[in-house]
């Protein structure tokens, strides 16, 4: 049997260089306050706002501060549904970093909410654009990038070796239906498939790929949306961003190292009724 070498500090469970496509705010933010308490040090902040990074960069100063090593975050601008920006923004964080070890996908927008009959073409290719698309191409230029790079030992102290690993952000409507949004159910069902396909590719060459998807989430996104949907959950209520991002930043972590592939629901129950 092999016994594990603690070769962390316990709460340091995260090592390596960091890109958070939809970093500036909701979950995205979340998540990036999670992996710099987990131990990133190294973090490429990705959004089209660069107001937006701005202030999530303020908004994270606190925890920076207190980190005991320098915490180094990297802001660009990026219109994740255009390829050639995408594609820059992975090579600035390299040539930053070093290279990508830990990547979250977290870019997306609700689009408008109505029936298929009357939607328009504008509202399904602009969902379609960020939240398929987007996804699509950020995971292109990791996938490409990470395969690059040589193999690292995990951080566990387990007889393994990694190349990296990526979230993407799907839904719970990555698996069922919504009444009245249409394209944003098409757009998470195919980040669904995309994750999976690419899981089972890459994993013989050290990539690991999941699927992380929330329910309703007290966000910025979710504003508008009734309070009782809330009562549909089983759990009362809506999840709190920190609770998706508890989540994200195991997945991400050496800890993970077996999980592959999966669809990973943070959803308080809904799914299971």
């Amino acid at each position: 049997m092999h016994i594990a070498r603690l070769i962390v500090d316990p709460v340091q469970i995260l090592r390596g260089r960091s890109s958070a496509p939809g970093a500036a705010s909701g979950i995205g933010l979340a998540v990036t306050r999670q992996l710099i308490l987990d131990g990133v040090l190294y973090l490429a902040l990705i959004d089209v706002s660069s107001d937006a990074l701005t202030k999530a960069q303020e908004s994270l100063s606190e925890i920076v501060a207190a980190s005991k090593e320098p915490v180094h975050l990297l802001l660009l601008p990026t219109n994740c549904a255009a390829e050639s920006e995408v594609d820059l923004a992975v090579q600035q964080t390299v040539e930053k970093f070093g290279r990508l070890d830990i990547c979250f996908n977290g870019a997306g927008i609700a689009g408008s909410f109505g029936h298929t009959a009357d939607a328009t073409a504008e509202n399904l290719g602009g969902v379609l654009d960020v939240n398929l698309k987007g996804v699509y191409f950020c995971e292109k230029a990791q996938l490409k990038q990470m395969l690059k790079q040589d193999l690292r030992d995990v951080c566990t102290g387990l007889p393994l070796q990694t190349r990296g690993a990526i979230v993407n952000v799907g839904s719970i409507a990555s698996h069922s239906g919504l009444i009245g949004a249409a394209p944003y159910v098409m757009a998470k069902h195919g980040v669904l498939g995309l994750t999976r396909t690419d899981s089972a590719t890459y994993a013989s060459q050290g990539i690991r790929v999941n699927c992380l998807c929330p329910g309703w989430i007290t966000t910025p996104m979710s504003k508008n949306v009734q309070e009782n949907e809330a009562y549909r959950t089983p759990v009362g209520r809506f999840g709190l961003p920190e609770e998706v991002a508890y989540m994200a930043s195991f997945l991400l972590s050496d800890r993970a190292s077996f999980v592959n592939g999966s669809e990973v629901s943070v959803d308080g129950g809904w799914s299971a009724t």
